[in-house]
């Protein structure tokens, strides 16, 4: 029997996709193909990791212009990497060899390397591409954003690590004692954040994008403006906080065997952290604990309510002081380059505020949405519906982005 057999394809033929080539690219020896290689990769690191553990995050950073976004990213994911060390810090360690070794060493040497990562970005020569001591894609895209000239300060990151690494020796321990710690907690941490983006946004020459914001704050007599956006970053930071407290109850009870709660809250309507954690691991209990549960639940998230409902009236405040700003500025008759920047800009402003001053504030929209479903389902923690993905975030954010709320 005769078999036909094809004609091979010579090894050079690129014809149907029949040739793969077995020779290695040329390694990159150009420091600034080798420096926009390495920051490319840590651009895709970064975006995957906020995309999985904070889709939220992600979805908002589309609101941003192009040139800021690696820097938001490497911000959230910063807070994505220590919130790993802190919120999981009491299991790290346990599977060690050695008994000798305390559970939170491994996780004092994670918070140590991050405080050391930061000091290699502060030592960055902007005459140089140079990206030698920094060991992770987080620090790699931070180091980026300082030798590009945006405004990110490095003291605001490490208290951020500061605060978390305090959490893991203290309330990720015994848990939170009052409401307040929740706020001290969150003001160390999201609020921070809130800081560094606004901050980020209002780096000078940025393709136009914060020439406004700029102008208006180094006018004369703009305290009150100034002490707004930071009251207001500082609001949604607390809120946030408890939030997310509030969000991962059932996770954390699972997990370390801990209630987010705080202590005076549970003494208050008579919960026990036993009980509580029964209920949250999904045992039987009575209708009573269920109903304490739920009046904690309630107290906590009116704290968190009442930040959101400060920061909007806070925005309001902003606005109208902008607007009478600018009032002031037309009554003048001086006639400098300024003045003309500012009235200028803020006839193309959407409802009388700029982006570089409003993007940094939607990270309160998600919050503010899950506030609304908690109310919805009275407070109902382990409610299933709770559990679901928040379908409405892209309308909101682009609905309150146009009308400048949240």
């Amino acid at each position: 029997m005769l078999v036909r057999l094809a004609r091979r394809a010579p090894a050079t033929s690129l014809a149907k996709g029949c040739y793969f080539s077995t020779q290695t690219a040329p390694p990159i020896t150009d420091p600034l193909d080798r420096y926009v290689q390495r920051v490319e990769r840590a651009q895709v690191d970064c975006d995957d990791k906020v995309q999985k553990f904070d889709p939220s995050s992600f979805l908002l950073s589309k609101f941003l212009p192009p040139f800021l976004r690696p820097t938001y990213m490497a911000i959230r994911a910063f807070n994505i990497e220590l919130s790993k060390v802190s919120m999981g810090g009491s299991s790290l360690g346990l599977s060690g060899s050695s008994s000798k070794v305390k559970p939170t060493h491994f996780a004092d040497m994670k918070f140590a390397f991050w405080d050391e990562q930061l000091d290699k970005c502060g030592e960055l020569n902007p005459s140089k591409l140079d990206l030698h001591g920094l060991h992770d894609p987080v620090s790699t895209l931070i180091a980026d954003s300082v030798l590009k000239g945006i405004n990110i300060d490095l003291s605001m990151l490490k208290q951020m690590v500061y605060s978390h690494k305090h959490y893991l020796h203290n309330e990720g321990v015994r848990g939170f004692s009052t409401i307040e710690d929740m706020c001290s907690f969150g003001e160390g941490t999201y609020s921070q954040m809130n800081y560094l983006i606004q901050s980020a946004a209002l780096t000078p020459e940025l393709y136009d994008y914060s020439s406004f914001g700029i102008h208006l704050l180094e006018s004369p007599a703009t305290e009150d403006i100034r002490n707004n956006l930071s009251d207001i970053s500082a609001h949604i930071g607390q809120a946030t906080a408890i939030c997310s407290f509030i969000v991962g109850l059932k996770y954390f009870a699972q997990k370390n065997g801990q209630i987010t709660i705080p202590v005076d809250t549970l003494v208050k309507h008579r919960l026990s952290q036993e009980d509580a954690l029964r209920m949250a691991r999904g045992e039987p209990v009575g209708k009573e604990i269920k109903e304490a549960l739920k009046n904690c639940v309630f107290e906590v998230s009116t704290v968190a309510n009442d930040n959101i409902l400060s920061a909007r009236n806070k925005l309001q405040s902003l606005k109208d002081e902008i607007h009478t700003k600018l009032a002031e500025l037309k009554k003048t008759g001086d006639d400098d380059t300024n003045k003309a920047i500012l009235e200028n800009g803020y006839r193309k402003l959407r409802k009388g505020l700029p982006d570089c001053l409003y993007s940094p504030f939607m990270s309160a929209i998600p919050t503010v949405l899950y506030l609304e479903r908690l109310q919805k389902y009275d407070f109902d923690i382990l409610n299933p519906r709770l559990q679901f993905k928040e379908w409405r975030l892209s309308w909101r954010a682009y609905r309150d982005y146009h009308k400048r709320v949240f």
